[in-house]
């Protein structure tokens, strides 16, 4: 169908099914005064939020049942990452909105790939935490392998940085208290999550802060990395194999850069003391550099001193991360729960932390897709000249998880007028990294780098 007015446009949102009729007439009313002025026409369902944006590009695009998983339909695309597509979407038998993670068709074929979603399944469904995402059911319809989870509206902690700024130490410590509650509950239950980072990690309801009305909520998300320890699964290895690394290296534990599969809930602490780096500093605490140096710098090298960079960092603060931080796992703390308990009297705000206001102007968001948006979601709009102390939180953005090109047809955009343009955050420059062994560095860069490639590749059966 060739839509080039506001009533074919009315007709292709019909045909496609996914609304009452009802609101289909209502929409056809509206869009009665631009006849045919096609970008106008658009340009008012965009501007009134009368169909979500992503919804209209594929109904446009005649692809309507990429919307279509099972019993949820789409209403927007969350995110993106190796394994699948992670998507906002409605539960039409409850109306339930969830994060609907839909595995790669071609990936799923792939017995380790399989694997590793059936364990994230079995670990996802076996964890209900207040602090953890929690997830509903997985299922698989016409060759749709998905798995629905609680949709948190909110923003992730990497995020919340980079758009106010490094966060008050209260503020930090109470976000970061909530994630160690979190991980407790999945190592009492024998799970590691290997992946745990501020992109991974999200706040919602109000900033914590002593203007605040509400409280902040932090939710642990993302647990494709999961490992139950002591668990084999079938053919008698476990998925990741000897010699394989699986994590983030910003983060990644010295030991689970070894070798992921023998980490246990330590390696979570150590990822925990970087996140807590990253929220205090802006920045990981080895920010410079390839991944396969940033790993070394996490074997060999102390992270810069936190208090030389936030001199508002009490010891007993500075202390707790030096010890996250520490490179063998037996000098760090013994358990979450413990970094928890050892949080709590830091959470409370003093008179010269509460003096300390917000960092960066409050941004104000223009939503897609009705009253709900993205908990991840690439729908937001920045207005950036709006300045704010408040403590009100966005609702959930783009987490920084590595995307994938999109295809032709989902790039090109569809003859809308141009939608409000997100606001980039300045990135900082790289300092200049330390002095190296340069000649060491580039021989054991080298080693691990091709020690890690035959393994990945002997790992994916390849």
């Amino acid at each position: 169908m060739v839509i080039a007015s506001a009533e074919s446009l009315v007709d292709a949102l019909r045909d496609s099914g996914l609304f009452a009729p009802a609101e289909v007439d209502a929409l056809a009313r509206e869009l009665v005064p631009f006849a045919d002025d096609m970008p106008g026409a658009l340009r008012h369902v965009v501007e009134h939020e009368l169909v979500p944006v992503y919804q209209l590009r594929k109904i446009i695009h005649a692809k309507t049942a990429d919307l279509i998983v099972g019993p949820f339909v789409v209403l927007d695309k969350l995110g993106e990452g190796g394994m699948g597509k992670v998507f906002k979407a409605r539960d039409t038998r409850t109306g339930r909105i969830a994060a609907l993670k839909v595995i790669r068709p071609h990936l799923i074929t792939n017995p380790v790939i399989r694997g590793r979603y059936e364990r994230e399944v079995r670990a996802a469904l076996s964890l209900r935490h207040p602090h953890i995402a929690a997830a509903f059911e997985a299922g698989e319809v016409g060759g749709k392998v998905y798995l629905a989870m609680e949709f948190v509206d909110g923003i992730d902690l990497a995020r919340l940085v980079r758009t106010f700024g490094v966060l008050p130490v209260p503020e930090a410590c109470e976000y970061l208290r909530q994630a160690a509650l979190g991980l407790a509950h999945a190592h009492s239950k024998g799970f590691v999550h290997r992946d745990i980072k501020p992109g991974n990690l999200v706040v919602a309801g109000e900033r914590h802060h002593p203007d605040a009305t509400e409280p902040a909520v932090v939710k642990l998300l993302d647990m494709g990395l999961v490992r139950n320890v002591g668990f084999d699964d079938e053919g008698g290895g476990d998925l990741t194999r000897a010699g394989t690394v699986v994590g983030t290296p910003d983060y990644m534990a010295p030991e689970q850069a070894k070798n992921s599969s023998l980490a246990d809930h330590r390696a979570d602490l150590y990822a925990l003391g970087g996140a807590f780096y990253f929220l205090l500093t802006g920045k990981p605490p080895f920010h410079v550099g390839s991944p396969i140096e940033k790993i070394l710098k996490h074997q060999i090298d102390p992270p810069p001193p936190l208090q030389a960079i936030r001199p508002d960092v009490p010891d007993e603060l500075a202390k707790l991360v030096a010890r996250l931080l520490a490179k063998r796992p037996e000098n760090r703390p013994g358990s979450a729960a413990e970094v928890a308990a050892l949080l709590l009297p830091l959470t409370q705000f003093t008179a010269d932390s509460a003096s300390v206001r917000l960092s960066g102007p409050h941004p104000s968001l223009s939503a897609r897709g009705g009253a709900e948006t993205g908990s991840v979601a690439a729908v937001d709009t920045v207005s950036p000249n709006v300045p704010d102390s408040g403590v009100k939180l966005p609702r959930r953005r783009g987490r920084d998880v590595p995307m994938d090109e999109p295809s032709v047809a989902e790039s090109v955009d569809p003859p809308t007028p141009p939608t409000p343009v997100e606001v980039s955050v300045p990135v900082e420059e790289e300092a200049p990294p330390g002095e190296w062994r340069g000649w060491v560095v580039a021989l054991v860069s080298g080693v691990i780098g091709v020690v890690l490639g035959i393994a990945t590749w002997k790992a994916l059966g390849r």
